[in-house]
């Protein structure tokens, strides 16, 4: 480092400004504990960092251009290299600061610490190499500084909110402001190639900015003047490959780049399906009919006199929509663009009419953003996901209007309407502002018809669409929860689901949540005993008992039965005492080890009083097929390491097809549906439902064969117009027969579907 911009440096931080301003970083790294998601240095703060050093930069360049300007051959170069060295020292006194007092805590101080150097100095290095050139180029006046560095700021951000609306990414990159690297949910954040690769770009035209200055400056030769031409080259040479790099890697979130990897296509007259071209054909078009339904059934529903046309995105792998999108358990949609993203999975796919919601939604025409917000930019989140949850299908036994009485019941209904604003809504844990508002416009749309929502998320006015406030529509939603029946394995579900708090209020959030991920990934490389530290020190920061149940089953995948039975009596003596639904989760689990040591009655024994609290339908199903499987000797064999996952999940099969009971017909037919074979899954399924299944499964049987008929009639060679009467005939019993509401509105979505498929 030349010795001009050393001295230059240290004359910088000698001034009183740069030692309040030492002083001041030094105290915010001190409080910062106090605000959620910076107890310890992190992403929030290398985002926090990377403005800050932007805002110090400023007058760090334009009096480092003056001092070099006085100084007989001086340079805009020297004067942002020296900017720079002095921005990037005051910045590491708000990190330290800030891990000195980590370090008292909880938290590991440096857990995610390297963040802040690669989000905050390569900011605060282009700011200062801006600001020392404009200072030059000015003269060292400080008012048209401080305009040039302030267009540069709003030009940066003005291109990177374009790409971010344009483009099909959840991740936001800019060089003077940061990164955003995807949705809020993504809890566990990585420092991963596309961000070190887009700070190296960074740097890169830093650079070019403070050298190609310092070339300007001193064009009429020489040894220097080379030397800043060479470097601003290397710099323009830097920040063009990492971009290059980017696009070669698939991380620009590019979306023909993103399509051509995927590398699969469906079209229909509403959908067009970005697919794993290895997907079968069977389960593409079976997909691509999912949507299609989905979509002309939702714009029936809010009122929309057709279907608008949507894109979807059904990438292979969490991992490679998180490489592809920025996003990776953390579904999501564009619904200005009409697309949404989603991770593959099997049929019918758990969250696609969610994000589906968003986008047909948008055709209601509420904004440029295609959702109601204030003033066009404050998004109104609980209007947005609350109209998703409310059209959502029952997966359970338990309807939506069910589970926010619970939650009232029990205490965890946040304020809805503060949720429903642009900022309340992520005061509150998601699965509380989700249900919550969920209900609420599921109400609203029972009660006074689709015309009014859809006015509602046109305007996000209460007054305007219902001609009465939003308070008195809460108090008529809450009346009317007042008389809807709450049994009580509900209750004991409900606290187990809402008990979990927010983002913003789990101590060490990004390090729990990153080492609950990288448990998953460490157990699946064969790493076991790390995995379960990992587990157990999240068990430990948090105080949940569930990492202790995960630290069990990771041992019992292992064979390890007695290390398994012990994680399980821990994870007992640490969950609350009213956590039913937890301790009986726990003895199903210890079940499963009496089952594969052979002691069927004790199997039996605990997976009958895990049953007793009545847990919700999927659940309750699986521990009725356990039952079901272990009362029959040569089953209780052959079905347990399907049921169990103790084998690969093709030879699991194999097993199952070598017995006929209506238990194989039940399994192997969910496993067909789940593929998109209907039409070999109606003779399973019609096998399963002629008798001997335990009650849940044989309604569950009787539902999936009217849905399965519909489907294979409306396939090539499936039975045509009589398989789909047969199948509407078979989803009318269920809904008339239904003793819960849940059945009665997934039967009711199933003749729809019929009907949709049937032309009608």
């Amino acid at each position: 480092m030349p010795l001009p911009a050393l001295t230059l440096a240290a004359a910088l931080l000698r001034r009183r400004a740069a030692l309040a301003a030492a002083g001041a970083l030094a105290l915010l790294g001190a409080l910062s504990g106090l605000i959620p998601l910076l107890d310890v240095p992190g992403f929030e703060l290398g985002l926090v960092g990377a403005w800050l050093g932007v805002l110090l930069a400023g007058p760090l360049g334009l009096a480092a251009a003056r001092a070099e300007r006085a100084r007989v051959g001086g340079s805009p170069g020297v004067a942002a290299l020296a900017a720079a060295l002095a921005a990037s020292l005051l910045l590491l006194v708000l990190l330290a600061s800030s891990a000195a007092r980590a370090a008292l805590g909880p938290c590991r101080a440096l857990f995610g610490a390297a963040f802040f150097p690669v989000l905050a100095l390569p900011s605060a290095w282009l700011a200062a190499a801006l600001a020392a050139a404009a200072g030059w180029a000015t003269r060292g006046r400080a008012l048209p500084t401080g305009l040039a560095l302030g267009a540069a700021v709003v030009a940066s951000l003005a291109a990177t909110l374009r790409d971010a609306w344009r483009g099909p990414a959840a991740f936001a990159l800019d060089h003077l402001l940061g990164a955003w690297p995807g949705p809020l949910y993504d809890e566990a954040l990585r420092l991963d190639a596309r961000l070190l690769l887009f700070r190296l770009g960074t740097t890169g035209l830093a650079l070019l900015v403070g050298a190609g200055a310092a070339w300007l400056a001193g064009r009429r030769g020489g040894r220097r003047v080379a030397l800043a031409a060479a470097l601003a080259a290397a710099g323009g040479a830097g920040a063009a490959a990492a971009r290059v790099a980017l696009a070669a890697q698939g991380l620009d979130g590019h979306r023909g780049r993103m399509a051509a990897a995927l590398g699969g296509l469906r079209q229909g007259p509403s959908c067009t399906v970005h697919l794993p071209a290895e997907k079968p054909a069977e389960a593409a078009d079976a997909l691509l009919a999912d949507c299609e339904f989905h979509v002309h059934d939702l714009a029936a529903a809010l009122g929309l006199p057709a279907a608008p046309r949507v894109t979807v995105f059904v990438h292979r792998s969490d991992e490679e929509k998180r490489r592809h999108v920025g996003a990776s358990g953390t579904s999501f949609a564009k619904p200005w663009l009409g697309e949404l993203h989603v991770t593959d999975a099997a049929l019918p796919h758990p969250i696609l009419r969610h994000e589906l919601v968003h986008l047909v939604a948008a055709a209601l025409e509420p904004g440029w953003l295609g959702v109601p917000a204030r003033h066009g930019l404050l998004v109104s989140m609980g209007l947005v996901e609350g109209l998703a949850v409310s059209l959502e299908l029952p997966r359970g036994g338990w309807t939506g209007h069910q589970w926010a009485r619970a939650a009232r019941d029990l205490g965890f209904l946040p304020d809805v309407a503060a949720a429903l604003g642009p900022a309340g809504f992520w005061r509150a844990a998601p699965a509380r502002a989700y249900g919550a508002a969920g209900s609420f416009l599921a109400f609203l749309r029972e009660r006074h018809g689709a015309a009014p929502v859809a006015a509602l998320y046109r305007s996000g006015d209460f007054q305007a669409a219902y001609g009465r406030p939003a308070a008195a529509l809460l108090a008529e939603w809450q009346a009317f929860l007042d008389g809807v029946e709450v049994p009580p394995g509900l209750l004991r579900a409900a606290r187990a689901r809402y008990a979990r708090p927010a983002l913003f209020a789990v101590p060490c959030a990004r390090e729990v949540a990153a080492l609950e991920e990288g448990a998953w990934a460490l157990a699946g490389r064969g790493r076991r005993d790390e995995a379960c530290q990992a587990l157990r020190r999240v068990a430990a920061v948090t105080g949940r008992a569930g990492p202790l149940r995960a630290v069990g089953d990771l041992l019992a995948a292992a064979g390890d039965l007695d290390g398994a039975a012990a994680a399980y009596e821990e994870a007992a003596r640490a969950a609350p005492e009213v956590d039913a639904h937890f301790r009986a989760q726990l003895v199903a689990a210890e079940a499963d080890l009496f089952w594969r040591r052979g002691e069927f009655g004790a199997a039996a024994a605990g997976w009958s009083r895990a049953l007793a609290v009545e847990p919700d339908r999927p659940e309750a199903r699986l521990l009725q097929a356990k039952l079901a499987a272990v009362a029959d000797r040569e089953l209780a064999v052959e079905a347990r390491p399907y049921l169990l996952g103790l084998e690969a999940q093709a030879a699991a099969l194999d097993r199952l097809r070598r017995l006929d009971r209506p238990l194989t017909a039940y399994l192997l037919s969910r496993q067909a549906l789940g593929r998109g074979e209907a039409g070999a899954a109606v003779p399973l399924l019609e096998r399963a439902a002629a008798g001997g299944l335990p009650p849940l499964l044989a309604g569950e049987a009787r539902l999936l064969l009217g849905e399965a008929r519909c489907q294979a009639g409306a396939a090539a060679g499936g039975g045509g117009p009589a398989a789909l009467r047969a199948g509407a005939a078979e989803l009318a019993a269920v809904e008339a027969g239904a003793a819960a509401e849940a059945d009665r509105v997934r039967a009711a979505a199933g003749l729809r579907r019929c009907r949709f498929l049937a032309g009608g």
